[in-house]
C-alpha cells in the first residue's frame, strides 16, 4: 500500500470513528467499499487481527504491507491516550506534508533531468552515428587532427570496443549497490551519511528530514508525551539512518540530565544552530512542543523557497553542460574540416 493509499485509508478510519462506530465495523465498511483486491486483502488482515483483540497499531505492524512508522507511532499514542481520531488526523497531516514536499522536489527536478538526458542522448548520437561517417575523410588526408577530435575518436573507439561490457558492468554495479543498500545496514548508514554531508543535496535532505522530525515530535509533545518517551521510538520519525542514531543517542544523554538543546548544540553537524537556540527558549518557557512545530514550518518554508529557485539556479549550469558536451563534439567535427579547407587552399 503506497503512501497515497495509506493516507486515504487512515482518513476513512478517522471519519468513521468520529461517527461513533467500533473499529471492527469501521474496517468492515472500508473493506466493502474498496475495489482494489490487494488492498482489500490487507484491510481484511487488519480486521481479523482486531477481532482477536489486537490493537490497530499492532495489527498494522503485523500486516503484510509496510505502513509508515510515523503513522503507526501516532496511532499507538492515540490508542493509549484515548484520542485515536485526533492522532490519526495529525498523522495524516504529517504524511501529506512529507508527500507534498517530495512531489514538489520531484517536479522541480523533471526539467533539469530532461535537459541532461537529452544532452547525453544527442552527444551519443553525434559520436556513434555522425562522427564515424566523417572520420574516413580525416584519415585519408595527411593532416594533424586537433586534440578535441582525437579525444572524441578515442571515446568512439572505446564505445565500439568496450561499450557493451561497460554498460553491462554499470547495470551489475547498480543492482549490487541496491542489494547492499537494502540488505546491509552499515552500508546504508554510510551512504546516507555521505549524502547528507554534500553541500547542496545534503542541505536539502537535512531540511526535509528535520521538517518531518520536528513536526512529529512537536505534535507528540503537545499531546502530552515526554521527550524520553518520544526518543524511545526514534525510528518512527527519523527518515535517515544517521538521524536515527543521533536521535537514539539523544535519549541516553537526556537520561543523564543533558537538555535536548544542549545535546543538539554538541551535534551541530546534524542540527543547524537555529534548532538549539529555539529549543532552549522552549525549554525555559515550557513551549517545547510549539518550538518544534515552529522549526518544522521554518524548514518547510526554506524548502519551498529553494524549490522555487531551483530552476533559475540549475539552468545556467545545464546550459554550460550542454555547451561543453554537444559543442565539444561539434567542434571535433568542424575544426578538422577547417584544417582541410586551409590545406586545400594552399
Amino acid at each position: 500500500m503506497n503512501k497515497n493509499r495509506q493516507i486515504q485509508f487512515i482518513d476513512k478510519i478517522a471519519n468513521l470513528i468520529d461517527s461513533g462506530i467500533s473499529m471492527e465495523e469501521t474496517l468492515s465498511i472500508i473493506l466493502n467499499t474498496e475495489e482494489n483486491k490487494k488492498i482489500k486483502k490487507i484491510i481484511n488482515e487488519i480486521r481479523e487481527k482486531i477481532r482477536k483483540g489486537i490493537s490497530l497499531s499492532k495489527s498494522m505492524t503485523l500486516s503484510s504491507t509496510r505502513f509508515d512508522q510515523i503513522l503507526i507511532s501516532m496511532i499507538a499514542y492515540g490508542e493509549e491516550s484515548g484520542i485515536l481520531s485526533i492522532s490519526i488526523k495529525q498523522a495524516k497531516e504529517i504524511l501529506e506534508k512529507s508527500k507534498n514536499i517530495k512531489k514538489r522536489l520531484f517536479g522541480a527536478m523533471v526539467y533539469p533531468s530532461f535537459i541532461a538526458i537529452s544532452t547525453l542522448a544527442m552527444t551519443a548520437f553525434l559520436i556513434i552515428y555522425i562522427f564515424p561517417k566523417i572520420m574516413p575523410l580525416f584519415s585519408s588526408l595527411n593532416i594533424t587532427l586537433p586534440f578535441i577530435t582525437r579525444l572524441v575518436k578515442k571515446i568512439y573507439e572505446y564505445s565500439i570496443d568496450y561499450g557493451l561490457w561497460t554498460g553491462i558492468s554499470i547495470i551489475i554495479l547498480f543492482f549490487l549497490f541496491i542489494f547492499l543498500y537494502k540488505k546491509i545496514d552499515k552500508f546504508k548508514f554510510n551512504i546516507q551519511k555521505m549524502i547528507i554531508s554534500l553541500p547542496i543535496i545534503g542541505e536539502i535532505l537535512k531540511k526535509y528530514s528535520l521538517s518531518i522530525n520536528c513536526r512529529s515530535i512537536g505534535i507528540l509533545l503537545e499531546y502530552g508525551q515526554s521527550i524520553p518517551k518520544i526518543l524511545e521510538k526514534s525510528e518512527s520519525f527519523a527518515i535517515f539512518e544517521p538521524y536515527k542514531k543521533v536521535w537514539g543517542n539523544a535519549l541516553d544523554e537526556i537520561m543523564k540530565g543533558v537538555s535536548i538543546s544542549d545535546y543538539m548544540r554538541k551535534n551541530n553537524r546534524f542540527f543547524p544552530k537555529l534548532i538549539p537556540e529555539m529549543l532552549s527558549i522552549g525549554e525555559r518557557t515550557g513551549t517545547l512542543g510549539l518550538m518544534f512545530k515552529n522549526l518544522s514550518r521554518v524548514y518547510e518554508d526554506e524548502l519551498d523557497s529553494f524549490i522555487k529557485q531551483i530552476s533559475s539556479f540549475i539552468e545556467p549550469i545545464l546550459m554550460i553542460f550542454m555547451g561543453i558536451m554537444v559543442g565539444g563534439v561539434a567542434l571535433s567535427i568542424i575544426l578538422p574540416i577547417y584544417e582541410i579547407t586551409n590545406h586545400l587552399s594552399r
